[in-house]
């Protein structure tokens, strides 16, 4: 009874924001083609890891990484363009980290959130985590941005933190650029604008960063550049508004394999490109293919998934697991009931979908 009643006394001293939340949760499964998590499908040549991988070879193990990857920032701001420089870019380990650090920086003043519901679930794990509110505002019942709804959530919760997605996760919805601007000229706080999918369609939001020094942008070599295990995200920003988010960024937030890793995707930034026009490709036949069957709903992306809907969700999900497919049940999202979302995979992959769903229909 000691030890349990010990257990009970740490466990009521977690915070209470905490102890609310649902975990952010994925069961892992064993499967022929994944197609749940939107990862890039095509993965780097032969000859590029080996490059990487002499160097985590023959450098020290001992030593710490560079302190401020300055080569990686200035290589990242080349490469988003936009008239950046490296003071404008932070690097992190993964995008995730990078929400993080920015909530850590703004939550406290801000005190709430506003989230466009439905999105990823990890901006309101964070937000509430933190104890700032969430202002959930809902997207149209077509699953585009209620522009109006979102203005008058940025007037009537002054000086919070807005968070946009575009394309958003896991609808694939995008915001026009007039759209954005409008919205920035009527929030007084934070604005994070997550472009985690960016490469594959949408506005840049970087090109907005001159006009608006209350925007921040996210992005992820997670996706378009093919890098989900080496978790490398980064922020793009206005340079004094960077200074002072990087004081509360944790030390050697990257380790060595993962900014040498980095560098050598950047420079062969050609192969990423190519590899997104081939998805993207995949994409539009997929999405053709899928409007010719009977789905409830097939929505419009500028992702590398698509979002469908029906009625027999689960049968339809179980036999795809069953045949060896993989995708990802969203269905306890908010407006998407019966809903599942598909990862654009490799032109062989995404034949071997589109045969399983024929036979299912029939």
């Amino acid at each position: 009874m000691g030890s349990k009643k010990k257990k009970n006394d740490a466990l009521a001293l977690v915070n209470d924001s905490v102890l609310a939340l649902k975990a952010y949760h994925l069961t892992p499964e064993e499967c022929g083609i994944k197609l749940n998590q939107n990862e890039n499908p095509r993965d780097w040549p032969e000859s590029v890891k080996q490059d990487a991988a002499r160097f985590f070879a023959e450098r020290p193990w001992n030593r710490y990484p560079n302190f401020v990857p300055e080569e990686l920032r200035a290589a990242l701001a080349r490469y988003v363009g936009g008239g950046v420089s490296a003071s404008n870019v932070i690097v992190g380990n993964g995008s995730n980290e990078m929400l993080l650090v920015l909530l850590l920086s703004f939550a406290a003043r801000a005190k709430s959130v506003i989230i466009c519901q439905p999105t990823f679930t990890v901006y309101r794990l964070l937000s509430e985590g933190m104890g700032a509110k969430a202002v959930n505002v809902s997207l149209m019942k077509d699953l585009r941005y209620d522009i109006g709804g979102i203005k008058k959530a940025a007037v009537d919760n002054p000086g919070s933190i807005l968070i946009i997605c575009s394309p958003n996760n896991p609808t694939g919805n995008v915001i026009g650029e007039d759209d954005l601007r409008g919205i920035l000229d009527a929030h007084t706080g934070i604005c994070v604008f997550d472009q985690a999918y960016m490469e594959f369609g949408g506005i840049d939001g970087v090109k907005l960063l001159a006009d608006y020094p209350n925007l921040i942008v996210t992005r992820t070599f997670s996706k378009a550049m093919a890098g989900a295990g080496l978790r490398l995200g980064y922020m793009i920003g206005d340079s004094d508004l960077i200074t002072e988010i990087n004081k509360i960024k944790l030390p050697y937030n990257i380790n060595f394999f993962t900014e040498h890793a980095a560098m050598t995707i950047l420079n062969n930034a050609g192969t990423a490109k190519e590899s997104v026009a081939a998805i993207v490709k995949e994409r539009d036949s997929l999405y053709q293919y899928l409007m010719t069957k009977p789905f409830g709903n097939v929505y419009p992306s500028a992702a590398n998934f698509i979002l469908v809907r029906t009625p027999k969700k689960q049968e339809l999900f179980d036999h795809l697991r069953v045949g060896g497919i993989l995708v990802r049940d969203v269905s306890s999202y908010h407006l998407l009931e019966n809903c599942l979302r598909i990862s654009v995979g490799t032109a062989d992959e995404n034949a071997e979908l589109r045969k399983s769903i024929d036979n299912f229909f029939k």
